[in-house]
């Protein structure tokens, strides 16, 4: 099986690569970048006029709302539009379908994981005038807001739930119970560690599905973003050994170990290395 320079599909990388270049940061370009994983042909500007068209919904019904002396206008106006009439909501049904991360079939299915949906509402809130950020929340991506001195959480995957701090403690509660909360889980999260958030969903997707070529066109643009992650590099390498690409993972196993001389399975790894040079070798 032949495996391209770069391993990922350079459309892909081409479009990350220069949405995340962008002054500042573009996410919904970002999201689309990788949605062309699914879609190598996918009609971007298409996607970007429908999150102009929803923004120009939400900014009318921010305006009436705002008449009526409405508290928390826009917010109310972003999750009336887009849950109660669009009915954007999480994919509670088939949670684990890749398609679930693809901001293009998001749009079109009006279904998706938290971090997908969050992506909805952070872009049609800035088209609208609306001040979101992305929360990182663990195990379940959430979007807010300053409000004073407090917060106003929102969550796209239950139809723009309002939470408060307590609620996002009881979230945390069914989502990762082994943690604790702290208020540092709802800081803001940068477009690179978005994109890092939604490309490691689509990495566990495929690798439970054992599609090593997809999984490789993930793990590839996770090393975009983190070129020395080691567990990254250490993945990639496996994946290219299993589709007989033995050079390009042992180069994946030697930058292991440069970047971790002391690490615990060093002695793996070296054992690794050699039986991929032996392999290597047998292709010569």
């Amino acid at each position: 099986m032949s495996i391209p320079i770069g391993f990922g599909p350079p459309l892909a990388r081409e479009r990350l690569v220069s949405a995340l270049a962008a002054d500042p940061p573009r996410l919904d370009l970002a999201a689309l970048a990788i949605a062309t994983l699914d879609r190598s042909d996918l009609d971007a500007p298409a996607c970007l006029h429908t999150l102009d068209a929803l923004a120009c919904r939400v900014q009318i019904e921010a305006e009436r709302l705002m008449e009526r002396g409405e508290a928390i206008a826009p917010l109310r106006a972003l999750r009336h539009v887009l849950a109660d009439i669009e009915g954007f909501r999480g994919n509670s049904q088939d949670y684990h379908s890749p398609e679930n991360s693809f901001l293009d079939r998001v749009l079109e299915r009006k279904v998706g994981l938290p971090i997908t949906l969050s992506v909805l509402y952070l872009e049609v809130a800035r088209r609208a005038g609306i001040s979101l950020y992305g929360v990182p929340f663990p195990g379940h991506f959430l979007v807010a807001c300053d409000a004073g001195d407090h917060k106003l959480v929102m969550d796209p995957f239950h139809e723009g739930d309002i939470l408060t701090e307590h609620g996002c403690e009881e979230l945390l509660k069914r989502v990762a119970p082994q943690l604790k909360f702290d208020r540092a889980m709802l800081s803001p999260a940068p477009v690179e560690l978005i994109a890092y958030r939604m490309l490691s969903n689509l990495r566990r997707v495929y690798l439970g599905r054992e599609d090593c070529e997809r999984s490789l066109a993930v793990v590839d643009l996770l090393l975009l973003l983190a070129p020395d992650h080691p567990g990254e590099l250490r993945t990639r390498a496996a994946l290219l050994a299993s589709l007989g690409a033995y050079r390009a993972a042992l180069k994946d196993v030697e930058r292991c170990l440069e970047l971790s001389p002391d690490a615990p399975d060093r002695e793996r790894l070296e054992l690794t290395a050699r039986e991929l040079r032996e392999r290597a070798a047998l292709l010569n």
